[in-house]
């Protein structure tokens, strides 16, 4: 496919109708937003293409999958469009513009806000954490709208008019973690037999935002082994699942950034192993989501752009 470079004729509106199926989530519902036809939004997708090297979109068995290339597009898209909004919005009152309320689980808070908190412009923001658990889905959709919750960090977007959605994170890599004096440290690889023998420290952070993968999303290739992990703890707090793994026989699968985390940063006694190569996962996507004429707009627009840029030197 030939790049047509900057030409002073391109239509911007083909990057509104990218941002629109990635927000969206598939090009169905980005036409049905739009106003417009799905016949309409391919075409557009065609024409927007001729200007790239690079695939913008794959299909998956989901649908369409935006490529690394469309989801740079699509993230310069929203902080143009953000700057812009933020012109319509008068800049009058100072405190609330320096205040954030988040929901998210306890690894949004560990993970995430714990790594922000070193950067000059985060020090400058009051922020309020609060936790997601057993808050049900339309809870936490009022919460945004009542501006009781600035900013939802979540696994799930919020896919609904007047709530605009970010992607800011990707978990695609998982190991397994064990104590550092684990009879089974010095491994590189479990094979199937540890794993489905071993216990498992399991993560649950409620119904509504689980962040680890879980026994729905781990696959076991029926060639090769038919079973279930042998939980023997479950814990809804990070921390206290990392701490109990490092002080006993347990192992638990996580996201290998958040392993590399706790045990490079955070400095716990854990052994990170690679998973059997027979399992496969699917990758957890992680979403901000906020109203979109939010009166503290500026602050949420810093602080999703704060967390997108921690989460790409971390992939």
């Amino acid at each position: 496919m030939g790049s047509k470079g900057a030409n002073k004729d391109f239509d911007y509106n083909l990057i509104k109708i990218l941002d629109a199926i990635i927000s969206a989530g598939n090009a169905t519902k980005a036409a049905k937003r739009l106003g417009i036809t799905p016949a309409a939004v391919s075409i557009a997708l065609k024409r927007l293409q001729s200007h790239y090297h690079e695939e913008l979109f794959i299909r998956g068995k989901d649908g369409l999958l935006p490529t690394a290339k469309a989801l740079e597009i699509h993230y310069s898209f929203r902080q143009v469009i953000e700057l812009v909004g933020e012109t319509f919005h008068s800049v009058n009152k100072k405190n609330e513009e320096t205040q954030i309320t988040i929901l998210g689980s306890d690894v949004i808070e560990s993970y995430y806000l714990s790594q922000l908190s070193g950067r000059d412009d985060f020090e400058q923001i009051l922020v309020s954490h609060f936790s997601s658990r057993n808050i049900d889905r339309e809870q936490i959709i009022e919460r945004l709208f009542t501006a009781e919750c600035d900013l939802l960090i979540s696994i799930d977007p919020v896919i609904v008019p007047g709530i605009d959605n970010q992607l800011i994170d990707s978990f695609k890599s998982f190991v397994c973690i064990c104590s550092g004096s684990h009879m089974l440290s010095q491994l590189s690889q479990l094979s199937l037999h540890h794993f489905y023998t071993l216990r498992h420290a399991q993560y649950q952070s409620g119904t509504s935002i689980p962040m680890v993968i879980n026994d729905s999303a781990l696959q076991a290739d029926e060639r090769w082994y038919k079973a279930k992990r042998n939980i023997g703890y479950r814990s809804d707090s990070i921390n206290g699942l990392i701490g109990m793994v490092e002080r006993s026989s347990l192992i638990a699968l996580i996201p290998l950034k958040i392993a590399l985390f706790y045990k490079n940063q955070r400095k716990y006694d854990i052994k990170i192993i690679q998973p059997p190569p027979e399992l496969t996962f699917r990758p957890i996507q992680v979403y901000a989501s906020w109203k979109k004429n939010s009166r503290n707009l500026a602050v949420i627009n810093g602080t999703v752009s704060m967390l997108h840029t921690l989460s790409s030197f971390r992939r």
